[in-house]
């Protein structure tokens, strides 16, 4: 298991957005991998929904089998300030991974840290959004390379 910390980010990354909150394709699959690789404690939520209303959302998920049960008590940051600061996460950010769908968010200094991801978005018809998605399945791929390279 890694001893890195794994921040995710929420919107357009494991789900549509706070208010139509649908699961990205792959989700329940893509923390249990997480889970594997960092560990449920080395995994936080680092986005601008407030916690109150994350936490519903993660509670939902949960209920409807698109995440693990841990998923409801993960690690949230609080974001203060301009950018995501990933030393709210850890004093040490070489130890923190991000992944987001949406760069400008992320502090300049902080962005070698960061796994951008496909904004996984709700269209705007009244159709669901797109179930072929494969990013998290990418994605996955990806952090184990990236920790098999630690």
């Amino acid at each position: 298991m890694s001893n890195l910390i794994l921040a995710l980010d929420l919107e357009g990354v494991l789900i549509t957005n706070a208010i139509s909150q649908f699961p990205r394709p792959g989700l329940r699959q893509f923390l249990t991998q997480c889970e594997e690789v960092f560990g449920h404690e080395n995994i936080c939520i680092f986005t601008k929904v407030p916690e109150r209303r994350f936490r519903v959302i993660a509670s939902t998920l949960v209920k409807e089998n698109n995440a693990p049960r841990w998923f409801e008590n993960i690690r949230y940051i609080d974001w203060v300030g301009e950018h995501k600061d990933l030393r709210f996460v850890h004093d040490d950010i070489e130890k923190v991974i991000i992944v987001d769908d949406y760069p400008p968010y992320i502090k300049q200094t902080q962005k070698h840290r960061l796994i951008q991801t496909q904004e996984y978005k709700q269209p705007y018809t009244h159709a669901m959004p797109d179930i072929t998605d494969k990013e998290l399945e990418f994605l996955a791929e990806k952090l184990k390379e990236l920790v098999l390279m630690q």
